[in-house]
């Protein structure tokens, strides 16, 4: 125990961690299809080795191996603090390096039998495991300059990977405009870490966060600008609404990539933001433009998703609209409640990914009972229930709305989900006995959530900014606006729809179903400041092909 206590034991397991994988991604000495299977499982045990390493770091953690790791330090010009490979060890790191480590655990043995005869196998699983290892650099750092750094080798390998298949016309398409939004991320965040390291004299974030919270009352221009830039960054690398095309565009990728995607890197804008939750918080208003961003991403991705036909559309929609939802929760300063839908969110994603292929099996299935229309009057009478039981709960389980302003919006948005489970069964089986048992599982789940919400509040508390207790007047509007966007959609599910009827529905369909037609004005702006040539890729795709065929037996 004491030796745990005076090394830092979870820093090096941790630091080990992305090392590991990108030793696994050095390319194979030999040829041929033989080497290319043993090369993948070399990408699948240095992926196990990983999670197996984050798993120990966790119990070194409950030991008392708590310090921080700083292996190397590069100076940087005019007091600005130093590029440091350093590693944060709390319990944000450890929930997130066991987070993506298992889902790169699940991604290696899933592509293994999806890319099976593939000639290119090889170089699909380097390019997994440098994306995967310097992922887990973002999510292991301590120091915002090696963060950034991080994010950008993440970007360029992730790029590589989007393009495995680069003969599509429309990957190539969507990647180029990926590209382009994930640089202007890359620049703000680059411009973030010299705004802050000039200001601060450190890129440590818990130097960043120290300095933010002696600096409440008021910060200099500069740092202000730093807040935008991060949160702009944020949003950038989230595909928020109207940069959003390009995560629905992707899906030409192999399945396994469309998982890493959704299941984690697309999370990256909500670790930065949950990195300088203290600092983001103590300037205030960079908040504001992030759970506006957010609202609107999720009202509009929620619609559309309702008009999607294809699996994997719908899939990027409700991922859109869920990064929509977790920008939103970060903007209100619920900062453990938006780890909490990050974890669940991701380990989601990735089991519906990685079984998209069972969809029709459940499309074979018995075709559910037509359901009854609700009237206004009993969806109204339904939500008030459903709110004042959510409240017993939330007050039982110790949620202090009274201190915690952000808690009550929070409440709102569970009551209607609460409303929605018994809604359905008033709508499917209008029994007592049905209507009874399902207001008890909604009851059951809003109980689960709020007691997950307080656990992780305790457990993540320390490491991320504390809930505002401060009821202003623009946040107080932002939290109405909220719980009336949620109230809207609910509506719109329920009662709602028999206001839209005739040719006005179906043309709203057509509109929702097209995305509003955004990312086309945004594609054609894009292709405008950077232009691109398909032809391009073909021919480097070709040239790829034909040096694989020369090399492969089979």
């Amino acid at each position: 125990m004491e030796m745990l206590t005076n090394w830092p034991v979870a820093g090096l397991l941790l630091l080990a961690m992305p090392l590991l994988l990108v030793v696994a991604a050095i390319p194979a000495t030999s040829t041929g299809i033989a080497a290319a299977r043993r090369y993948r499982q070399r990408v699948r045990w240095a992926a196990l080795a990983a999670l197996s390493l984050a798993l120990v770091a966790v119990v070194a953690y409950l030991a008392g191996s708590r310090e921080g790791l700083t292996v190397a330090a590069l100076p940087l010009p005019g007091d600005m603090g130093a590029l440091a490979l350093s590693v944060q060890v709390d319990q944000l790191t450890l929930a997130l390096a066991v987070l993506v480590a298992l889902v790169v655990t699940l991604i290696a043995r899933y592509s293994e039998r999806y890319l099976d005869g593939d000639p290119q196998q090889a170089r699909f699983f380097r390019l997994l495991a440098l994306t995967a290892g310097f992922f887990m650099l973002v999510v292991t750092s301590a120091n915002l300059a090696l963060f950034t750094l991080a994010i950008i080798l993440t970007g360029f390998s992730l790029h590589k990977l989007l393009l495995f298949y680069p003969d599509r016309p429309r990957a190539v398409m969507a990647t180029h405009k990926k590209s382009l939004f994930s640089r202007s991320a890359d620049a703000c965040l680059v411009g973030a870490t010299l705004l802050i390291g000039h200001q601060v004299g450190s890129l440590e974030f818990d130097a960043i966060a120290s300095w933010a919270g002696s600096h409440e009352g008021g910060m200099p221009l500069g740092m202000h600008a730093a807040a935008f830039l991060i949160v702009l960054a944020a949003i950038l690398k989230s595909a928020q609404f109207p940069f959003h095309g390009w995560l629905l565009q992707v899906m030409e990728a192999p399945t396994p990539v469309s998982a890493l995607m959704h299941a984690g890197i697309v999370y990256s804008g909500a670790i930065i933001v949950l990195r300088t939750s203290e600092f983001l918080l103590a300037q205030g208003s960079a908040l504001f433009l992030l759970a506006i961003v957010g609202l609107a991403t999720l009202v509009i991705a929620s619609l559309v998703m309702l008009t999607q036909t294809a699996v994997k559309s719908s899939l990027a929609w409700s991922t859109t609209g869920q990064l929509g939802f977790m920008l939103l929760e970060l903007g209100l300063g619920l900062f453990a409640l938006a780890l909490l839908h990050l974890v669940g969110h991701s380990l989601y994603k990735a089991h519906a990914f990685l079984a998209a292929g069972s969809i029709p099996d459940q499309l074979r299935q018995p075709k559910p009972a037509a359901r009854r229309r609700i009237g206004m009057g009993t969806w109204a009478l339904t939500v008030a229930a459903s709110l004042a039981l959510t409240a017993a709960l939330a007050a039982a389980l110790g949620l202090q709305v009274s201190h915690e302003p952000a808690l009550s919006a929070l409440v709102a948005i569970v009551a209607l989900a609460v409303a929605q489970l018994v809604l359905k069964a008033i709508t499917v089986a209008p029994s007592g006995a049905g209507i009874a048992r399902a207001t008890g599982v909604a009851a059951l789940m809003a109980a689960i959530y709020f007691a997950l919400h307080e656990a992780f509040v305790s457990l993540f508390g320390p490491t991320v900014a504390a809930i505002p207790d401060t009821l202003t007047p623009a946040y107080g509007a932002m939290l109405a606006l909220t719980t009336i966007s949620f109230l809207f959609l609910a509506w719109l599910q329920g009662p709602g729809r028999d206001h839209f009827n005739g040719s006005g529905r179906k043309g709203l369909f057509v509109h929702l179903y097209n995305g509003l037609y955004v990312d086309l004005l945004v594609e054609r702006a894009a292709h405008r400041l950077w232009p691109h040539k398909v032809g391009q890729h073909r021919s480097r795709h070709q040239a790829v092909r034909t040096q694989t065929a020369a090399t492969t037996q089979y």
